[in-house]
């Protein structure tokens, strides 16, 4: 049996794709599975297929339609356990703008497997855009307040976008003037609990479905980080970051920039759906 199923999602990130699964065979050998879910609207070219249909550890699945990101990751895992009913000890949910980037995962993770009440890890993941860490995520839940304040911004696609240019702008002046007062860079001895792990990339251990968590996200798209931190919590489960296991994060290279009108009705649902699941 394979020690880890690896789910990843595609929407439109066809050029990634290569790069992901070189870093796959790189860093996990022969003790990986790969389930790709083909969310994209248009088709690949007969080259990527051919390239696909050569590689012996990888099941290409197209989804026929865009299911969004657990949504998708939730139907290729389910099409997995068709032909192997019993779980691997991890299954990663992850983008394929991601690389992995630690040698002998199978042998790390393996020092993690057997820990009482452990959910999932958050490794330290490395965003090519900033230069910093993306977990954690978050080290406790999100205040109330706060999160009407996103519903507030997330209105308007206007709103949205404006808040969006004033982040980016922020963090580009800081980067600029070198004020690193907000930038974490991973240490290797870090192993910390907390709430939830950034989404690109998310490695759960086999407890957090025998304990009944699940893929099926209560919204089509984003949200995915408080989802599986509240199933976590809810199932008495930890949540653990671990800044050895690193992995370098491309990011929004399948949404980009830009928050169009569909992308922020997506934004607006999650934030109604969050408040209505976890806050009520």
């Amino acid at each position: 049996m394979n020690t880890v199923a690896i789910l990843g999602v595609i929407y439109n990130s066809y050029s990634e794709v290569f790069g992901f699964l070189e870093s796959i065979d790189r860093c996990f050998g022969h003790e990986v599975k790969v389930i790709l879910v083909d969310n994209s609207e248009n088709q690949p070219d007969s080259l990527f297929l051919e390239k696909i249909q050569g590689i012996d550890f990888i099941t290409y699945i197209k989804s026929g339609t865009n299911l969004g990101y657990f949504h998708g990751a939730d139907f290729g895992l389910k099409r997995f356990l068709e032909s192997n009913p019993v779980f691997p000890p991890w299954i990663i949910v992850c983008n394929v703008d991601i690389i992995f980037d630690t040698p002998f995962l199978p042998e790390k993770l393996g020092l993690y497997e057997n820990i009482p009440d452990l959910g999932m890890i958050a490794p330290a993941i490395l965003s090519d855009k900033w230069g910093t860490d993306l977990n954690p995520f978050l080290i406790s839940g999100i205040p109330l307040r706060k999160l009407h304040f996103y519903r507030f911004v997330y209105s308007s696609v206007l709103l949205q976008n404006g808040y969006v240019l004033l982040h980016y702008l922020k963090r580009s002046i800081k980067m600029l003037f070198y004020l690193k007062t907000d930038q974490k860079k991973p240490n290797r001895d870090i192993q910390e609990k907390i709430y939830a792990p950034h989404g690109s990339c998310i490695i759960l251990n086999k407890n957090y479905f025998k304990r009944g968590g699940t893929l099926d996200h209560i919204s089509f798209l984003f949200g995915e980080e408080i989802f599986v931190g509240e199933t976590a919590k809810r199932l008495g489960l930890n949540v653990l970051y671990v800044s050895e296991i690193q992995v370098r994060h491309y990011e929004h290279s399948s949404i980009g920039n830009f928050i169009s009108r569909k992308i922020n009705k997506f934004y607006r649902q999650s934030i109604k759906d969050i408040l209505a699941s976890y806050y009520n």
